[in-house]
């Protein structure tokens, strides 16, 4: 074969590879004009092979990528590419005769006789960015009503740091939410959630500078810019007036009512990044007292509002940081060769305050949104320490306790998974704790409890007779055990009526074949008792206090050597 037919071959053969590449490819000179391209590329440009690349009509590609930016990216590229340095980048393109897309360009610099050329090979990433920016709207907005959710509002306010304007936020709690949600079921409860969020809408529209968010189950937010910052105090009132009216759903007259907590900046803060923060402990004052519809934070709140702003940027931290432990307390058997249990317990040393009461920074962490993370925290911590009884089979379970805010979080349940694979402990070997008041909601029932009892992991009702339980609805639980609260057991001893309900609490228990542990063991006369009574577990200071894994194995050890001289 003659040179002249190797060079035709070779070119038919390249021809064809650049005919049939899934990739645009193109060659331009040092004016940034087409050489050659392949089909692709040209139908990206909405232009012929011909009209690009015929010498007379050839015009640079700058002049066709229709994007400012893109076009001094590219020639940024291209520069450095002429200098023998290759360039991989992603520019947005929206040539006059074809749709947009997202490119990848990879361009490496060709010397030939003829003068330098760039090669370029690209990609269209269209489908990738727009996943990507699926995906963001997604972590930016609630599933349920389509509003921007806290983590858009965070990132708002944040974005208004350097800002000298006004800012005001609004933070709406449903006050009556809950009996709707337990009464009416999950769907009708998720519509009333919908219509709230269309209705703060409508209230928000008239005044321009609104955006209307739903921070978690029954809260939502209003921040207010511009001329709607001012005009707070009107838009709180017809909120107000909005939920003291009945919304009618699925047939009924839904009244919910409402309270409101209100910041603004700079009149209560000097960091819009604590405007939020500064709004909820508003609403927990309004909480906090029966009467009152809205407060307004500022100085003279209180100091106790004061100090819970301080506890609730330090709870943000000491959650980020790992600085709340787990304390263990045994569970122990009362009948038979029954394993011991532990409960996983939250504790909190703060570095200026000391011991920070649970009671106090568990409720905290509920109504600021914290309690998902920091009950993640705990029963990740509590899995390390416990991982090793579990396997050893010196313990069967451990308990952690749940806010009825896990429950409604639809990604708890598989965390909740994911973690005990991770850990490698079997399911069972983990032991949720519910309240009884949650364990009768019917959404809890229908939804969240079912879902975590569907992973194998066990189920109790805490603080069994503060309630008012259903037996129809108890018998359908898929639950293991009741924990007797320990208000009944601490005087059982004295007061008949909280003795019946021990009794009584134990042979319900055991009737529908499920174990008893009773909380408050505080002497020897009530363990004795409790023992008679056929009660399957004790807990309290009496037996053990709560300890810290290295106390608590050497608790296990001491245990287990009284064991074998007995």
């Amino acid at each position: 074969m003659s040179s002249r037919a190797d060079a035709a071959f070779y070119t038919q053969l390249l021809r064809a590879y650049l005919d049939s590449a899934n990739d645009a490819i193109f060659v331009v000179c040092d004016e940034l004009k087409f050489l050659v391209c392949n089909p692709l590329m040209a139908a990206w440009m909405g232009l012929s092979e011909d009209e690009l690349t015929a010498h007379n009509q050839r015009r640079p590609i700058t002049e066709l990528l229709g994007h400012t930016e893109s076009v001094e990216r590219f020639r940024a590229a291209a520069e450095q590419a002429f200098q023998g340095r290759p360039q991989r980048f992603e520019c947005f393109i929206s040539p006059e005769r074809n749709k947009a897309r997202w490119i990848e360009i990879n361009m490496t610099r060709v010397d030939v006789e003829a003068g330098d050329m760039i090669i370029a090979v690209a990609r269209d990433t269209t489908e990738k960015h727009e996943q990507l920016a699926r995906i963001h709207y997604q972590s930016l907005h609630d599933t349920l009503t389509g509003l921007p959710n806290r983590e858009y509002l965070q990132e708002c306010l944040q974005g208004y740091k350097e800002t000298s304007d006004e800012l005001s936020l609004l933070v709406v709690d449903l006050a009556r939410f809950k009996d709707v949600n337990e009464a009416l079921g999950h769907d009708i409860a998720d519509d009333v959630l919908r219509i709230v969020g269309n209705g703060l809408q409508n209230v928000a529209k008239p005044y321009q500078d609104c955006t209307v968010c739903r921070l978690t189950g029954d809260q939502f937010a209003i921040v207010c810019t511009g001329s709607a910052a001012v005009r707070v105090n009107d838009i709180a009132a017809v909120v107000q007036t909005l939920f003291a009216k009945p919304i009618h759903q699925s047939g009924f007259d839904l009244t919910l009512g409402c309270k409101i907590g209100l910041a603004m900046f700079p009149s209560h803060v000097v960091d819009c990044g604590d405007l939020l923060r500064s709004a909820e402990v508003a609403l927990y004052e309004a909480k906090s007292h029966p009467t009152a519809r809205i407060k307004t934070f500022c100085p003279e709140l209180s100091n106790c509002g004061n100090h819970r702003l301080a506890l609730v940027n330090d709870l943000n931290a000491a959650i980020e940081n790992w600085q709340l432990h787990v304390c263990l307390q045994p569970i122990v058997p009362l009948r038979g060769e029954a394993p011991l249990r532990l409960e996983a317990l939250a504790r909190w040393t703060h570095s200026e305050n000391g011991e920070i009461q649970p009671e106090q920074f568990i409720s905290l962490a509920e109504a600021t949104g914290q309690i998902v993370p920091v009950t993640q925290l705990i029963m990740e911590q509590a899995l390390d320490d416990c991982a090793q009884l579990i396997r050893q089979a010196r313990i069967s379970t451990v308990s952690v306790n749940i806010s009825p805010h896990c429950l409604l979080d639809l990604g708890f349940a598989r965390w909740v998974a994911a973690l005990m694979q991770q850990k490698q402990i079997p399911s069972e070997a983990l032991m949720l704790e519910i309240t009884e008041s949650v364990a009768m909601s019917d959404r809890m029932q229908k939804y969240s409890v079912i879902a975590l009892k569907e992973l194998g992991v066990q189920v109790s009702i805490d603080d069994f007779g503060t309630g008012h339980s259903s037996l129809s609805k108890l018998k359908q639980l898929p639950v293991t055990e009741l924990k007797i609260d320990k208000s009944f057991v601490l005087d059982m001893l004295q007061d008949e009526n909280d003795a019946a309900i021990v009794e009584a609490s134990i042979h319900l228990a055991h009737s529908l074949k499920l174990e008893v542990v009773a909380e408050g063991i505080e002497n020897n006369s009530t363990l004795e008792r409790l023992k008679q009574l056929g009660c399957d577990y004790a807990q309290g200071m009496y037996l053990c206090k709560p300890l810290r894994l290295p106390a608590l194995l050497e608790w296990l050890g001491k245990r287990n050597d009284a064991d074998q001289v007995a």
